[in-house]
């Protein structure tokens, strides 16, 4: 690939390629940007798809001898209010708290090697062996004194670009960003459809794909928090093929409040956005200060969204996960809490590590019930002291002898909870998120611990800091088990009280930086009551996280499924646990549970004590098969056969890197006694290779599993599954 990012002169084009997609922002009479092409590579550009203006009535110009020409038709890089253009703005700022007009003209551009340092921010990192370049573009307000930079990144071997903006006040007006879009981007409404996820706690990730109506659609969530109900994702495609069609989808590197918005107006023009929620966002500049809004990925498939996921999931690889986990596996876990719930004890415990290390287990995780005075939800967070009433020896004895066995040691924390029966809160009244006038709401029996104070985040930074090295943890769950409901500090702050909800998530990532800097070997992995915050900002500092409560062997295949939309399966940590399942009483097979969890990263959460015989072998044999099949799985190319949303049967593969081992995994849900055929078809193949079949040796071509396809022969059974190795030969 030839990464390059060009400018004419001549033209008045920035044309970013990297041999495989292109990107082209045109400025037109020396003040506007106009967005010209996002897709497949161009050898060159001669304006050729542009759109003539014509005079309409109703339409405003800035030009007096040029009637026809309005931003109402001009597909716009970076929109702005009250220049003609009625669609929804890029940007919203106030001076002085009256003033809310501002005319942001072309100003210079810059183009550098690398990708820009965003202050406090999860981001994009640099890779040696994916290089990256960056064009700056400046616009300035001459009259406000108001300065925006757009950052556009393109990548040697990613057909990703990362967009974000920054915001500078220059004059000596108070500014107040009311909103400032990470991405904007126009075009034509050619019939697309626009596809998001939604959801809920236990029942994550669920796809919603639907055509462009005139008006706006619009997602987000004012939680202070990602959240399963509309996750940071928005795509427009040709049609909803897995496999063909172009797909322009967009995520954010952030965690908090966010919006994605699709706009279709008279014209047929469309408007497509992410970025901070403005609905709950104000931010205040003072002369010279800046503002950075998150930082957008925007990825280009021209073969559907299985193309899609592919590049969200190596772009995440290799620019996102921290350096130190990126081509690593993690442990194979035993986890305490369906075992035993907030009933752990010492001797439970203890019985756990010889069990674990019997089965081949690798790390044995301590789930919530262990600090002091935790014998239910109601109590106790914050007070992270161990419950000698019920591990009278401390925690060193369990945690020594689980290391000489060879085995790991993790531990549940929820740090940024507090209970109102703890001596935290008794200490520290003041610590809580709450307004000044109201008691504050409980969920889940906790309060939020206000991050925006700095004594609240070196409290944080020091208690987990202290128990990692006293302790020599291995491995922290880190929880976060309600969403904001009052966005309000106790302390006075210079800023709006819109803008809270991201200074918290300011406070989150200072503290979550410093403790994984610090303990660069501990895994951290990411749990907000499962994919409550599940995005690339908590991705960048916490490689795996808890893909939902739900480990059900039925709702796990629409949530793992839709998941890896944008990530890889092994970002994502699945168990095996009891049956009937403790969040939907439904039964289904032992060795359907292990499959599923075996498409993800692995681990396990029923009472391991407690098993039959025949169980025990399975367990054991399980943890056998998933440690030879761990490294493929782990580095896979991660490819969708069949949906759980519209299909009795859910299939997926997992690839090589060089394209020469596979593992096929299929489940079929419920038995009909009128459905004998399952015929899978593998489009992902090298239709002149061949391949052998680990099961019965089977060699068929490539051709035939491509076009014809194989069939699976199921038992006479609900939830049963198959799992077929083979290989290239």
């Amino acid at each position: 690939m030839t990464l390059n990012i060009s400018f004419s002169e001549e033209t008045q084009l920035f044309h970013l390629t990297n041999g495989d997609i292109s990107y082209i922002i045109e400025i037109v009479h020396n003040t506007y940007l106009a967005h010209r092409y996002w897709g497949k590579a161009l050898r060159d550009y001669g304006k050729h798809n542009q759109v003539p203006m014509y005079k309409k009535t109703f339409a405003a110009s800035p030009y007096a001898n040029r009637p026809e020409f309005s931003l109402e038709f001009l597909p716009m890089e970076f929109p702005q209010s009250y220049q003609g253009d009625f669609k929804n703005p890029a940007i919203r700022v106030t001076r002085n708290m009256t003033i809310d007009q501002i005319r942001l003209k072309y100003h210079s551009h810059k183009i550098i090697n690398g990708l820009p340092r965003i202050p406090e921010l999860p981001q994009a990192r640099e890779s040696s062996e994916d290089l990256a370049r960056t064009l700056i573009i400046s616009m300035i307000d001459d009259i406000a004194k108001v300065k925006v930079d757009l950052y556009y990144s393109i990548f040697e071997n990613s057909n990703a670009i990362i967009r974000s903006s920054k915001i500078t006040n220059h004059g000596s007006a108070i500014l107040s960003v009311e909103q400032l879009a990470s991405a904007s981007i126009d075009c034509y409404y050619q019939g697309q459809n626009v596809t998001t996820m939604h959801g809920s706690h236990q029942k994550e990730f669920q796809l919603d794909s639907h055509k462009i109506h005139h008006g706006q659609f619009k997602t987000g969530t004012s939680r202070g928090a990602s959240g399963p109900q509309h996750v940071p994702f928005i795509a427009l495609s040709e049609n909803n093929s897995e496999t063909s069609g172009e797909v322009h989808a967009l995520t954010l590197i952030y965690s908090g409040n966010h919006t994605e918005l699709v706009e279709r107006d008279q014209y047929n023009q469309i408007r497509l956005q992410i970025g901070l929620n403005s609905d709950h966002f104000s931010w205040t500049l003072e002369k010279n200060q800046s503002f950075y809004s998150p930082q957008a990925v925007l990825v280009y498939s021209s073969i559907g969204f299985n193309g899609m996921s592919q590049i969200f999931h190596d772009f995440a690889t290799n620019h996102i996960v921290p350096p130190h986990f990126r081509n690593g596996t993690a442990p194979i876990l035993i986890n305490s809490w369906e075992m035993s719930y907030f009933d752990v004890n010492e001797q439970k415990m203890d019985s756990l590590v010889n069990k674990a290390c019997e089965l081949g287990f690798e790390a044995v995780i301590l789930d919530d019930g262990w600090f002091l005075g935790r014998n239910n939800s109601k109590t106790s967070l914050g007070d992270w002291l161990i419950d000698k009433r019920k591990f009278p020896n401390d925690l060193h004895h369990i945690i020594n002898k689980a290391h000489l066995l060879g085995l790991k040691f993790g531990i549940w924390f929820e740090p940024e909870m507090v209970s109102p029966d703890s001596q935290l809160l008794n200490k520290h009244p003041d610590w809580i998120m709450k307004s000044k006038w109201y008691e504050p709401l409980l969920g889940r029996n906790q309060y939020v611990l206000d991050l925006a104070q700095i004594e609240v985040q070196d409290f944080l930074i020091s208690t987990l800091s202290n128990f990692i090295h006293n302790y020599k943890i291995d491995y922290i769950k880190w929880d976060m088990n309600r969403h904001i409901t009052e966005p309000f500090s106790q302390i006075n702050t210079l800023q709006h009280p819109k803008a809270y909800s991201h200074q918290y998530m300011l406070g989150l990532y200072k503290v979550i930086n410093q403790l994984t800097s610090k303990f660069p070997n501990v895994l951290f992995e990411n749990c907000s009551s499962g994919g409550g915050r599940f995005d690339f900002g908590m991705l960048y500092y916490f490689p795996q996280t808890w893909a939902s409560d739900n480990t059900d062997g039925l709702d796990r295949q629409e949530i793992q499924y839709g998941a890896s939309y944008l990530f890889h399966p092994y970002q994502m940590t699945g168990h095996v646990s009891v049956t009937p399942n403790h969040q939907t009483q439904r039964q289904t097979p032992l060795t359907t549970r292990q499959n599923l969890a075996s498409s993800t990263n692995m681990g396990y959460e029923l009472d391991i004590l407690d098993l039959e015989t025949c169980d025990t072998i399975l367990v054991k044999e399980h943890i056998d098969q998933y440690k030879h099949d761990r490294k493929l799985i782990s580095s896979s190319n991660f490819y969708r056969l069949s949906s759980p949303f519209n299909s009795n049967l859910t299939a997926w593969l997992f690839e090589s890197k060089n394209k020469s081992e596979y593992i096929l995994t299929v489940f079929r849900n419920r038995f009909h006694v009128n459905e004998h055929h399952h015929i899978i078809k593998i489009p992902y193949l090298n239709p002149d290779a061949d391949y052998i079949f680990e099961k019965n040796s089977a060699v068929i071509s490539g051709t035939e599993l491509i076009y014809s396809g194989i069939h699976l022969q199921f038992e006479k059974k609900d939830w049963d599954s198959i799992i077929l190795h083979f290989s290239k030969t």
